[in-house]
């Protein structure tokens, strides 16, 4: 969605672009992840809101959405990037039709930016194609988790496939995050044999 900000940002009114993060489904509400950035005109806007305040969007907007297909799915994501992802399984884990197997590795940098833990938990525990990783890239404490991993999610990925003995282009590949984290994903796929086709993308700027 694009959020209308009251406030002016060179001599025009603002605007952001984030991730709807519910299922479309969920008729009845939108869910946002936004990360608050320091210094950042949108997010500390939206900070200072307080509930009943209005705010103005437009969309839905982009095309980064799930595409028939059936293979099974690896999800990769950075940061926020788990917005868009977040809702697709989601929709996928209550939908009543023969769900594909789902693997998200999702990249943080310490335990302490882990959220949606309990919601990924959950989902996890309820539908049996559904797994995920956390891949904490500068994390030095010991972690008691199972599925919290050391490691960049490129590591992740390789693991799971190299110990599941599966193909890494036999999956569709859906991509969020930064513009240079997705880029380098999206190289490193193709170098393994990965057709194009096969790999969906959303940039985050």
């Amino acid at each position: 969605m694009i959020f209308h900000l009251p406030i002016e940002e060179k001599g025009h009114p603002a605007r952001r672009l984030y991730s709807i993060a519910s299922p479309p489904s969920q008729k009845d509400s939108l869910d946002f992840i936004i990360e608050i950035v320091p210094g950042g005109l949108g997010s500390a806007f939206i900070q200072k809101m307080n509930e009943g305040d209005s705010l103005t969007m437009q969309g839905p907007a982009g095309i980064f959405i799930l595409k028939p297909s059936e293979r099974d799915i690896v999800m990769l994501a950075t940061g926020t990037g788990i917005a868009p992802l977040y809702s697709m399984i989601q929709e996928i884990s209550n939908s009543k039709i023969q769900n594909p197997n789902i693997n998200l590795f999702w990249g943080l940098k310490y335990g302490n930016d882990i959220y949606l833990k309990q919601e990924l938990d959950k989902l996890a525990d309820d539908h049996p194609n559904f797994q995920y990783s956390i891949c904490l890239s500068r994390e030095e404490k010991k972690i008691n988790d199972a599925r919290c991993l050391k490691g960049r999610i490129t590591n992740g990925l390789e693991s799971t496939i190299e110990n599941c003995k599966l193909k890494i282009e036999n999956f569709d590949y859906y991509l969020c995050g930064s513009p240079h984290v997705i880029e380098s994903l999206r190289t490193d796929l193709e170098s393994k044999g990965v057709p194009k086709s096969q790999v969906y993308f959303e940039k985050f700027t």
